[in-house]
Order: structure tokens, then C-alpha cells, then sequence
């Protein structure tokens, strides 16, 4: 199958980073607060600085680290014929983006001297920052063991994740199947739960078919019918066809709808609600990306989590030329985000007979 245009893979990560800020101050807001401040329709610019820029949370951070070590073992698999890495290979990456929120990890299960001198995502001095990360990933990362489905490291189905699970159906586009099956073995590094990682799994199916044109109600069709052979996949399956029946009774006067409706999905706190959420947002506004944002970061909740979900959605959909172009400009470190989008796109450089030092640098294969 052919992938979409690189324009529509950089939409897809700088849809989800706009979406993680627009979201991000609003984050722990009840609705009620959030139209005392900013008024009836809530906000509909960022709002967190007085320079009216934007800056994205541990949501965009790790949907980067996420998409280097997707990177990373695509180039070691070209480079060495060697494969089978990735979950230990996303470990590493993830461990890396420990590293940029001043975390340490046990020592006595992880040297982390190593993992941090290579590659150069951990560099860059914009992603050193703590912005509210997810307590289950600090916590699970910190142990410096690796969780998986065989063996969960803990019992969370916290959002986090899901929020980072996009570049998976990226790198493995077409493979719907494929998609679903290594975001669930990436999030449960870190998230124990099954609801947790089959959302995940469901969010980067979804995202793999989109990603070779697909129709998003048929991508999310087709991501159903992949979720229903996996065990356990009852709450996650509940909060998919919540979103799709409320979407059915409410797609005819969308244009009169309250942030009360989108939270009758829940409030994204947990993956299948963040999922839910984002998945009602983008059909309601599945070629509108501004209003989409919009809609899916003013209510009560996780507001930077169904934000970044719904904007890699929507960007991967429309593509960036859709996004409005003041909200990438005022994005902080925006360039950051577009570069690995680009880079997704290609996906490696160089061959196995003549490597590029360049691609390796940046995404050596260990």
C-alpha cells in the first residue's frame, strides 16, 4: 500500500503537539472554571503564556521518544538484517525521556550513563522540561524494568498510554494488524492494564489505516474487529461504540453542540476515555481541524490527552496545510516535532552496503 504524503505525516505529529498545548493549561480545570476564565465557548486560542504561544506536555515528549525508537530499529534492521528489538529498543528511548525530566532510575536494574549519549532527540534542550508527566510512567520508568504483556509491571490504564502510540501506526503503515499488536507491546513498558494497552492498540490501528487513505469510520471499523479477538477487550470495545453512538445521534446539529455532550465519553483521565473522546471529536469534525481541537480540549478533564490524540487524528486526516498556520508558529520548538514527522515519513536512509553516518548519528541502532 502508499503511504500518505509527508505532508500529512508532519501534520499528524504537529496536529497532536498543537492539541497537547492548546490543552495543556486547561488540563486540571473543571468546564465551569474553564468558561469563568475564558468564557462561554472556552478557549479558542493558547492561552497558558502572555506571549500567546503555546508549549507542548509530556503527551508530545513521548510521542517523540516513541518515534525514535520505531526509527531506531527500522535503521537496525536495515543496517544489520537484526530485528526483534523494538520493545527493549522503546525501553532505552523511553528511559531517555526519563533523562530529560530530571528522574533518575534504579541503579541497580538500568545503567543509564549510555543511554544517554546517543542519538539526537536527547540533546535537544526545549524537551528538558516537566510538564504534569504521567505518574504511572515516571514511576514505572524509574523502576528501570520494563513491563509487557506476559508480565505487567502494574495494573494502570492511565492515558499515558495511549497519548503517544500515533507514530506506531506511522512506521507501520497499511498493517493495521501489525499497528495494533506492537503499541499494545509499548505501552505495557509501562501500563499493566489491558484496557490500557489495547486502547493504545486500537488508536495506532486507526492511525495505520489512515495513514494509507483509509476513511476514518472504516479505519475505526476495521480497528474493532482486530480488538475483539483480544482478550479482555471488553471496556475498551465499550468505550469505542459509545463514541460511535453518540456520534449518530448528534452528527446532524453539531454545530449547536456543548462541551456537555463530549462528556458524557467520560473525561480522559484513562486510556478508553481519552480514546473515546478523541474518536467522537475527529467524526464530528473530521475535516475540520481547528474546530475539532477545539471541541475535543473544552470540557472538564484530561484536556491536553484527548487534545493530542484528536489533533494526530485530524492532522494525519487533513494534513498541515489545514492547521492553522498562526497555532505552528507559536508553538514552541514546533521545528522539533515537524523533523521527526519528516523523518517518519522516510523512514531510514543509506543501505546495508552504503550507510549513511548521518541517519546513523541520528538514529543508531541500539
Amino acid at each position: 500500500m502508499t503511504k500518505v504524503t509527508i505532508d500529512k505525516y508532519t501534520g499528524c505529529l504537529l496536529g497532536g503537539a498543537i492539541g497537547d498545548a492548546m490543552g495543556a493549561p486547561i488540563e486540571f480545570l473543571t468546564l465551569q472554571q474553564i468558561r469563568s476564565i475564558y468564557g462561554q465557548h472556552g478557549i479558542t486560542d493558547y492561552v497558558e503564556f502572555p506571549d500567546h504561544t503555546g508549549e507542548f506536555t509530556d503527551d508530545t515528549q513521548m510521542t517523540l521518544f516513541t518515534s525514535e525508537a520505531l526509527l531506531r530499529a527500522c535503521h537496525r534492521f536495515m543496517i544489520k538484517g537484526i530485528g526483534g528489538a523494538l520493545t527493549n529498543i522503546a525501553h532505552q528511548s523511553y528511559l531517555r525521556w526519563l533523562h530529560t525530566q530530571h528522574t533518575g532510575i534504579d541503579a541497580g536494574n538500568m545503567n543509564m550513563a549510555k543511554l544517554v549519549e546517543t542519538g539526537w532527540l536527547v540533546q535537544e534542550k526545549g524537551l528538558y522540561k516537566r510538564r504534569s508527566p504521567g505518574n504511572t510512567c515516571i514511576m514505572s520508568l524509574s523502576s528501570g524494568v520494563a513491563g509487557s504483556i506476559e508480565h505487567p509491571i502494574n495494573n494502570s490504564k492511565g492515558c499515558g498510554t495511549i497519548m503517544r502510540s500515533a507514530p506506531v501506526g506511522l512506521m507501520f503503515f497499511g498493517d493495521a494488524k501489525q499497528s495494533f499488536q506492537v503499541a499494545c507491546e509499548l505501552s505495557a513498558i509501562t501500563h499493566g492494564h489491558p484496557t490500557g494497552y489495547l486502547s493504545a492498540g486500537f488508536f495506532a490501528s486507526v492511525i495505520s489505516d489512515l495513514s494509507v487513505g483509509v476513511q476514518l469510520i472504516e479505519a475505526i471499523h476495521h480497528a474493532k474487529e482486530i480488538l475483539k479477538k483480544w482478550k479482555r477487550c471488553e471496556e475498551t470495545l465499550h468505550a469505542v461504540e459509545a463514541a460511535l453512538d453518540l456520534f449518530d445521534k448528534t452528527k446532524a446539529n453539531k454545530a449547536d453542540l456543548a462541551p456537555e455532550t463530549v462528556e458524557k465519553l467520560g473525561q480522559g483521565w484513562v486510556a478508553e476515555e481519552a480514546l473515546s473522546i478523541a474518536l467522537y471529536s475527529s467524526l464530528l469534525f473530521e475535516d475540520d481541524f481547528e474546530n475539532g481541537i477545539l471541541f475535543s480540549v473544552n470540557h472538564s478533564g484530561d484536556s491536553d490527552s484527548t487534545g493530542s490524540i484528536t489533533g494526530n487524528i485530524l492532522g494525519l486526516i487533513n494534513g498541515i496545510k489545514t492547521i492553522p498556520s498562526g497555532w505552528i508558529d507559536n508553538l514552541r520548538d514546533n521545528w522539533i516535532v515537524k523533523q521527526v514527522g519528516e523523518d517518519l515519513h522516510l523512514r531510514v536512509k543509506g543501505s546495508s552496503d552504503n550507510p549513511d553516518d548521518e541517519w546513523w548519528n541520528k538514529y543508531p541502532g541500539f
